[in-house]
């Protein structure tokens, strides 16, 4: 522990001194008389788990962010959630449609999901799926059909932030409604989306906490079908997302100490931030199943 605190010392430290050029570490002014305030590269960020709170930031930071997916990304635009972003969903559009169905986005004609990313570029991605393919019979399908949706995003969008929402509960009445809908269904598959999550680098939104009730139900006052978050629960959605957001460099947030009361432990300086995976991959089209 000694070591490791006099490393981070040491390292911090010397983003202090002067103006680093290397991307892996960033400083800012002075905000203390003898002290800064340093960022310390994570290069072991585990994307498993979803996203921590944050400080909120205002609605104009999802003026370049598209919401993807099925219906429940289309209240994202039918309640006006972020109306400086983009929604390109449709009711019940599964991962296997992508290519082929119109969906909801700017403009007088409606475009595929595919046709409206090729179009426009974004600086973020949010995911929305999973609750449409939560019939499909064999789970491994639903993960490989996603690995590749993932990798086809990236291609066409090779700088934006990709952020995967895990599926939240329904409420007793929508589990009622949905016969292929199962607390251990939706349990299984947010277990393919953090090991996703992992495999491909990408972030991972839970919502569910602020939505649930104490019997890991979606809270009957914030939804009025049992499966869809209504105003009261988009308002709640809102302030998660405002408060859950990225940072692209994956840096922790430290207080420099006094410089002058520091010492060297004749540790050496850490070496540089580990190179970010590279993106891409291939998608071929998926043959349609049948899906909730």
């Amino acid at each position: 522990m000694k070591k490791r605190l006099g490393l981070l010392l040491s390292f911090c430290l010397a983003g202090c001194a002067m103006q680093p050029t290397d991307s892996a570490v960033i400083t800012k002014e002075n905000t203390m008389p003898s002290g800064c305030l340093c960022y310390r590269t994570i290069p072991d960020f585990n994307f498993r788990e979803p996203l921590a709170e944050t400080a909120p930031v205002a609605d104009a930071f999802f003026a370049q962010t598209a919401f993807l997916g099925d219906s429940r990304a289309v209240g994202v635009y039918d309640y006006e959630v972020f109306p400086q972003a983009e929604v390109l969903a449709s009711i019940g559009l599964s991962i296997n449609q992508w290519q082929i169905k119109k969906v909801i986005g700017d403009g007088k004609e409606k475009q595929t999901v595919w046709e409206a990313l090729e179009a426009k570029p974004f600086q973020r991605l949010v995911l929305i799926v999973g609750y449409n393919e939560l019939g499909w019979e064999y789970s491994s399908v639903f993960k490989q059909k996603l690995s590749d949706l993932i990798d086809h995003l990236r291609q066409l969008q090779p700088e934006a932030v990709l952020l995967l929402q895990k599926i939240y509960p329904c409420s007793a009445k929508g589990y009622a409604a949905g016969k292929d809908v199962t607390p251990q269904k939706i349990d299984e598959y947010n277990v393919i989306f953090e090991e996703l999550a992992e495999e491909k680098q990408i972030y991972l939104l839970d919502p569910s906490p602020l939505l649930i009730d104490e019997n890991n139900e979606l809270r009957a006052e914030l939804t009025d079908d049992g499966v869809h978050l209504n105003t009261a629960g988009f308002a709640i959605y809102k302030e998660y997302m405002k408060t859950h957001v990225e940072d692209r460099e994956n840096h922790e947030k430290m207080e420099c100490p006094d410089r002058s009361s520091a010492h060297d432990d004749g540790l050496s300086e850490p070496g540089r931030g580990q190179p970010q995976p590279q993106r891409g991959g291939s998608y071929e089209s998926a043959e349609s199943e049948s899906g909730s």
